[in-house]
């Protein structure tokens, strides 16, 4: 007998024997329709005792082909501002305004920042002129005078090393011997001169005369004696050392003209050009914060400063919304959060162009439930705890409006549904 088949009283007792091929009785036929109904219901109830309500939910309850929940359209909101100061010169726009990628919002008058920039690019000038000279080397002219000044440095020193020469030497030797020559007749003439004053045929003032020029012829034959001991000794070596050393001195500055510039000079100069097109650039920097320009398509929504205005680095005096960065915020209760997974694309559609559906795409679901005002026991109570939800919509001509009512539609997921949702995307 098969398990879960009820004996009736009929099977019980003993009955006529049944004729093969003959009708058997209707009556015996209710009771294994009972006995199936009863194993259905057993098998139903095994299972919900088995995998839970949710299951038995999912089962009786009904799918329908879509869902619809109602939202806000949000908008991201970005305020703009400057990273330097200055006085508002002009306001591009106004409030309401569609402006696209690079649009100019406000500028802001920097003459402290254009001097600066004109200061150091003329500083560059000069950094790169520096440069340039010293990978250039010494000129031509200043290699050919180096040069000179070296021959002239050794004709110098060989004349010096050398001495006097043979006509200076006779010259000297002749100015002494007439200088003696002197020395001698004016000794004679003092002597004259005594003996005359003697015998009182003299005056004592031509005595006296002659004692100068004797004095005098012997200074001029002393001097003439240096003079020939100077030109037939020579130079002293201190002069000759001396000599030398400028042209050693001069050798080494031809050399250095003709080597050029040192590497690490080079070096040098590079780096200080590559600080001053820093510092340039930096300034340039700043002065592209002169002008505060728009991140990418938006819709102006607040300007907060007015021509003539004083702006402090880092006050914010435009607020956008941005174009491109617009979503549809919806709540998906938790009986149907398995039903919606990240990258689901949606429909969007709003009341002010009824009929008409835009195309979306589930981009983010949160991870932690809202409005749950106590623990969720029962399974008509989970309906009440919901998720946020993303839909992003491509917004089309400035259709959408931050904080319009609209509708998202998500079709039914073909497959199986999905076991968890899935965070941003």
């Amino acid at each position: 007998m098969p398990v879960g088949a009820i004996m009736t009283k009929a099977q019980t007792r003993t009955g006529p024997e049944i004729v093969a091929g003959a009708e058997p009785p209707r009556r015996s036929r209710r009771p294994i329709a009972i006995a199936t109904g009863l194993i259905v219901l057993l098998t139903l109830a095994g299972a919900g005792a088995v995998f839970g309500p949710p299951l038995w939910h999912s089962i009786t309850a009904p799918q329908p082909p879509r869902l619809v929940f109602p939202g806000v359209v949000e908008a991201q909101e970005i305020r703009l501002g400057s990273k330097v100061g200055g006085r508002v010169s002009e306001v591009h726009v106004r409030e309401g305004d569609r402006i696209a990628f690079g649009a100019p919002l406000v500028t802001l008058e920097v003459p402290e920042l254009e001097a600066q920039h004109a200061r150091w690019q003329a500083q560059l000038k000069a950094d790169l002129a520096e440069l340039e000279k010293a990978r250039n080397g010494a000129r031509r002219e200043e290699i050919a005078a180096a040069s000179a000044a070296v021959a002239a440095a050794s004709a110098r020193h060989d004349r010096i090393k050398e001495g006097f020469r043979e006509e200076e030497i006779r010259e000297a030797r002749n100015d002494w011997l007439s200088a003696e020559a002197d020395l001698k007749l004016a000794e004679e003439n003092l002597g004259r001169y005594d003996a005359l004053l003697r015998k009182n045929s003299t005056t004592k003032a031509q005595v006296d005369a002659a004692q100068a020029d004797l004095d005098r012829a012997r200074g001029r034959a002393s001097a003439s004696k240096a003079h020939f001991d100077l030109v037939t000794r020579g130079n002293r070596p201190e002069e000759i050392a001396e000599s030398a050393a400028l042209l050693d001195q001069a050798r080494a500055n031809l050399d250095l003209l003709r080597a050029g510039t040192r590497a690490e000079d080079i070096a040098a100069m590079e780096a200080q050009v590559e600080q001053t097109r820093a510092r340039l650039r930096e300034v340039d920097a700043n002065l592209a914060e002169a002008v505060v320009r728009s991140p990418g398509r938006a819709l102006v929504d607040v300007i907060s400063v007015r021509k003539g205005d004083l702006v402090a680095p880092g006050q914010a005096v435009v607020r956008i919304l941005a174009a491109d960065d617009l979503w549809v915020k919806v709540f998906i209760p938790e009986t149907d959060l398995g039903r919606v997974v990240v990258g689901q694309p949606a429909e969007v559609t709003i009341d002010s162009h009824p009929g008409v559906r835009f195309e979306g795409r589930v981009v983010q679901i949160a991870h932690e439930s809202e409005f749950t005002p106590r623990n969720i026991q029962s399974l008509d109570e989970r309906r009440h705890q919901v998720f946020a939800a993303k839909v992003r919509v491509t917004e089309p001509d400035g259709i959408f409006k931050s904080g319009m009512a609209a509708e998202v539609h998500l079709p039914a997921p073909s497959g199986p549904a999905p076991t968890r949702s899935e965070g941003n995307r």
